[in-house]
């Protein structure tokens, strides 16, 4: 069963989400804005996964609450995920000029259009969380801003800028702030806002940590190329082998993170999903 087929009806719920918050919950309110929301919607509609706000809703469900639940938080995270993709393809970051087979924002709507609609999802991303049904809404809220912030994600990206040539232990530090912050938060945060107990909280976390980590493994092994030896990646530092036992342990451990979450199929599923893209 592919991906999206797994995954159909928590897809679906978040594709209406999507669209109805930029149609009817934050629409465009000037004629002369349109281009500007052109702007954000490119990039949050573009090819992707939902990865991250499908952790959401699959971590609602482990707890046997509904998916819905968590949907302010998805919708957080994915806002949260698609800004900082914007600003990475920037000249002054990694400057990519396709994304996901298609121009990259930039390219599309040049440098300032690129940075603002960035900045403007961003912001709009603690909004929504702020609104969740859930007496922890500022709890998350908290626990987002961290992982999203300059101890986390933003962090993370400030260290994988200033060291050219990092070590094991600092290249571990980049990946667990960069990718794996935004990660964790998508299953903690849901956690919280669905009235889960410290110790289930905890596991939980345990769980988005180790998937984070699997997360960065794979996806190094993906892009590795031995003769671009000079990318530093976990694949390029400790060799295609090594990578793949961290990989195989990582997602070992994720899964037995959770062992006292009998419903967690979804959650699962991923660990899987995401090892076998090697």
């Amino acid at each position: 069963m592919s991906f999206s087929d797994q995954f159909k009806s928590e897809l679906q719920l978040l594709d209406t989400y999507f669209h109805s918050l930029f149609k009817s919950q934050v629409p465009c309110p000037l004629p002369e804005l349109e281009r500007f929301w052109q702007s954000m919607t490119y990039s949050v509609f573009s090819e992707g996964k939902r990865f991250r706000p499908l952790l959401t809703l699959l971590t609602a469900k482990a707890l046997g609450r509904p998916p819905e639940q968590t949907l302010a938080l998805a919708g957080a995270v994915e806002l949260i995920h698609t800004y900082s993709l914007i600003h990475d393809d920037l000249p002054c970051m990694d400057d990519d000029d396709m994304r996901r087979g298609v121009p990259t924002n930039h390219k599309m709507f040049g440098e300032a259009g690129a940075l603002l609609a960035g900045d403007a999802l961003l912001t709009m991303s603690f909004g929504l969380l702020a609104q969740a049904p859930s007496k922890n809404a500022a709890s998350a809220v908290s626990l987002l801003s961290i992982a999203a912030g300059p101890v986390g994600m933003v962090g993370g990206q400030a260290l994988d800028i200033e060291t050219a040539q990092p070590n094991e232990a600092l290249l571990t530090e980049i990946h667990h702030r960069k990718t794996g912050a935004l990660i964790r938060v998508s299953v903690e945060a849901a956690a919280v806002l669905c009235d889960a107990t410290p110790e289930q909280v905890a596991q939980l976390r345990a769980y988005g940590e180790h998937l984070g980590l699997a997360f960065q493994l794979a996806d190094d092994l993906q892009d590795f190329d031995e003769n671009e030896p000079e990318k530093i990646s976990f694949a390029t530092l400790l060799g295609v082998t090594e990578t793949l036992k961290r990989l195989e342990k990582a997602s070992d451990d994720a899964l037995a993170a959770l062992a006292a979450f009998p419903p967690a199929e979804g959650l699962r599923y991923l660990v899987a999903f995401n090892r076998e893209r090697v």
